[in-house]
C-alpha cells in the first residue's frame, strides 16, 4: 500500500462542473492529484476482513434486539420497536460503508460502520473507475459497486413486486444530492420508476405519504438519519404504514457506534476489531471517545493521545458516548487515509480512500482514487 503523486485528467474540472461537483473555491472533495496503490493480496485482505465484519455485525444486531440493549446504543424506544420489527420481518439492506484503518501490513480494524446514510458513493463507484480506465487501462481496481447496486435494486424490485421508488433527503446538500442522484440512476437501470423528492416536500394526506408528483409512496430511499426521523411528527404514521424503506430502520442499530463495545464483548480479541467500552476505561490505554450517533467526525475526543488537545463541543456533545482504543492511522506526507469498504447486499464490492490532514476524517477530507498492481 502506498501513496503516489498523480496527474489529474486535463478535463476533470469540466467533467465535474458538468455534474455540479466542482466547488467555487476550486478545492474539490474528489481529487486526482494523489492516488493509492494496493497489491492484490492487500485487496484480498480487505475483502475477507469486510466479509467477516459484516457477518459479525449481523450477529451483534440480533444480540441487541434479543437483549433489548437499545438504550446503550442511544436509540429511542419508538425507533427501537420499529427497528426490531423490520429486522424480524427480514427487511433487506442495499448498501453500507465500513470505515477501516489499514496500513497494508497489519489486519484491517473497524473504526465504525456507516450503515444508515453513507455518502461518497458516486466517487467510489464511478469517478475513480473512470479515472482508472482513462489513466491506467491495464490496471485493475477493487470496484464492482456500480454493477452490484443495479443487481441489488433489481432483486428488491423482483422480491417486492413494486415499481415506483421515491428518493428523498436534503437535496440542497452536495453529498446528499449526488448520492441520491446516483441511487436514482442505478435504480432506474434496475427497472424502477424513480421520483426524487426533497424531504421537506414529502406530504401526508391523512391516508398516506405522497411524493413530488402527488402519488402515494410505494418504496422510499431516504438519505436522512433514522434517529432524526424518529423525532419527526410523521414518524408514528410511517411506522403504521410501514412502506418499503431503504435503508431499513434496523440499520440504525448497525450504524450506532454503541455497537462497537458490543462487538468487542461478543468477539473479544478479534483481529479486525479494536477494544471498546461503554465506560471511560483507562485499561484501554490511549483511546478515542465517540458520540454513538455522531457524524462527519464531529465531537470525537482523544484521551491520553499525544499531540491531540481536547476538542471543543460540537453538535453531538450531549449524546451518549463510547470509548474505543486509539489505533493510529497510517500517515503519508502528513495525510491520514481511511479505507471505506462498500458493502452491497451483504457483499464487499469495492473500496474508496478518504484522507485528511487531521487524525479525524472530517469535512476537510479528500477522496483519492486507487488502483491495484501485480
Amino acid at each position: 500500500m502506498r501513496r503516489e503523486a498523480a496527474t489529474p485528467r486535463p478535463d476533470i474540472k469540466a467533467r465535474m462542473q458538468n455534474i455540479s461537483l466542482w466547488p467555487a473555491d476550486d478545492n474539490p472533495y474528489y481529487d486526482e492529484r494523489v492516488a493509492y496503490v494496493f497489491s492484490e493480496s492487500q485487496i484480498e485482505t480487505l475483502y475477507e476482513a469486510s466479509l467477516t465484519l459484516e457477518r459479525m455485525i449481523g450477529e451483534a444486531v440480533d444480540h441487541v434486539i434479543a437483549n433489548k440493549r437499545y438504550a446503550e446504543l442511544g436509540i429511542p424506544e419508538n425507533l427501537a420497536r420499529y427497528a426490531a420489527a423490520c429486522r424480524k420481518n427480514g427487511h433487506p439492506s442495499v448498501y453500507g460503508r465500513m470505515d477501516l484503518v489499514f496500513d497494508g501490513i497489519h489486519p484491517p480494524k473497524l473504526l465504525e460502520y456507516n450503515a444508515d446514510t453513507p455518502t461518497a458513493l458516486f466517487e467510489a463507484a464511478v469517478l475513480q473507475w473512470e479515472w482508472l480506465k482513462d489513466q491506467f487501462p491495464a490496471c485493475d481496481q477493487f470496484n464492482s459497486i456500480h454493477e452490484a447496486l443495479i443487481a441489488a435494486w433489481a432483486k428488491l424490485k423482483a422480491q417486492s413486486g413494486l415499481n415506483r421508488l421515491t428518493l428523498t433527503g436534503m437535496l440542497e446538500e452536495d453529498d446528499d444530492r449526488m448520492t441520491i442522484a446516483y441511487m436514482e440512476d442505478v435504480a432506474h437501470q434496475a427497472g424502477w420508476r424513480t421520483i426524487p423528492t426533497p424531504i421537506a416536500e414529502l406530504g401526508f394526506d391523512g391516508r398516506g405519504f405522497v411524493d413530488a408528483e402527488g402519488v402515494y409512496v410505494q418504496a422510499l430511499f431516504k438519505l436522512y438519519p433514522w434517529d432524526w426521523m424518529a423525532q419527526e411528527e410523521f414518524f408514528d404514521r410511517l411506522v403504521e404504514l410501514d412502506p418499503a424503506v431503504m435503508e431499513s430502520a434496523w440499520r440504525v442499530i448497525a450504524a450506532s457506534k454503541g455497537l462497537l463495545p458490543i462487538l468487542w464483548e461478543l468477539f473479544p480479541d478479534h483481529p479486525n476489531l479494536l477494544p471498546a467500552s461503554f465506560k471511560d476505561d483507562p485499561t484501554l490505554g490511549p483511546r478515542v471517545s465517540k458520540p454513538v450517533l455522531g457524524r462527519e467526525g464531529s465531537d470525537i475526543h482523544f484521551i491520553e493521545v499525544a499531540g491531540e488537545p481536547f476538542a471543543p463541543p460540537g453538535p453531538y456533545a450531549t449524546q451518549k458516548r463510547i470509548y474505543q482504543a486509539y489505533q493510529p492511522l497510517p500517515c503519508f506526507d502528513g495525510w491520514y487515509p481511511v479505507i471505506g469498504s462498500w458493502i452491497i447486499d451483504g457483499e464487499p464490492c469495492g473500496i474508496g480512500v478518504r484522507e485528511d490532514q487531521s487524525r479525524v476524517t472530517g469535512l476537510g477530507a479528500k477522496f483519492r482514487p486507487h488502483r491495484m498492481e501485480d
